[in-house]
């Protein structure tokens, strides 16, 4: 958003040395949980070679990419998408033909950021994995960076090395999250990783095999079930981040009793 030729909108990276850690519906999950606290979002897939944020909030061949824009084609506001919950997506392409005439050294990252400010208050980049440094130097300076990690000592020996080359490029890092996590004696605890990383944990996710089938639906796991641990916990993260109150959903009981009541034969269907 620009006021008074000044762009105020927050911008915030999400980023992980590793693939496969879940960051990419993590932003997608944390978006929705963000337009339901009124805010106005808009997704930013910043990998330009294994992007899909496409595919998981369900925008499917979309006509316009940002690899159209990079290569001079298409102008940035052809290319924002409105999806579900009213959050705005700029999807990045698979088209490697039309890769191949980006040159990732002059693409202006900020340029791109002011002309779409107008469209919401609040940016979240998915970054894309391990150590990209066109991509990282060419961020807004006003870049809040989020780490995302999982409890495996490779995940957050990758993570390490994401935190040591912000702090070289001077990008603000907010601190950690811990994705899909689950209780098991040999994953490195939260104590253990903050030690590691030296930032704070903001965040800590649980694994949920409902986050894949509400991707398969092309929806975000606090639509389809917001009572779960998962979704109690992406809202409380979005929460976090605009430093408002969340009252976590508790499960329907009553709507359990009454489908076992069913099942049984107990109540008529």
């Amino acid at each position: 958003m620009l006021e008074n030729g000044i762009n105020m909108s927050r911008f915030i990276a999400f980023a992980s040395g590793k693939g496969g850690v879940g960051r990419t519906s993590l932003t997608f999950n944390l978006g929705v949980a963000l337009a339901l606290f009124e805010e106005e979002v808009v997704l930013l897939d910043l990998d330009l070679v294994m992007a899909n944020l496409d595919v998981i909030t369900g925008l499917l061949n979309p006509d316009v990419t940002l690899h159209d824009v990079l290569v001079r084609d298409k102008s940035i506001n052809e290319c924002v998408y409105e999806v579900n919950q009213g959050i705005r997506v700029v999807p990045t392409g698979i088209h490697f033909e039309t890769l191949k005439h980006i040159n990732p050294n002059y693409i202006s990252w900020n340029k791109i950021m002011n002309e779409i400010s107008e469209y919401g208050d609040i940016f979240l980049m998915d970054l894309p994995s391990g150590i990209n440094a066109n991509v990282f130097e060419g961020l807004p300076e006003n870049t809040e960076a989020i780490l995302i990690t999982q409890s495996t000592m490779p995940s957050v020996a990758d993570a390490l090395k994401i935190r040591i080359l912000f702090n070289e490029l001077n990008i603000k890092i907010s601190g950690f999250v811990i994705n899909m996590w689950y209780d098991d004696k040999f994953l490195l605890s939260e104590n253990e990783i903050e030690s590691i990383l030296e930032i704070p944990m903001i965040g800590l996710i649980p694994y949920d095999r409902e986050v894949e089938r509400s991707m398969a639906l092309g929806k975000s796991i606090v639509e389809v079930n917001p009572s779960s641990p998962t979704s109690n916990a992406v809202m409380q993260l979005a929460a976090d981040l605009l430093g408002k109150e969340y009252k976590p959903i508790e499960p329907n009981k009553d709507g359990i009793v009454g489908r076992i009541k069913k099942f049984v034969g107990l109540l008529p269907e």
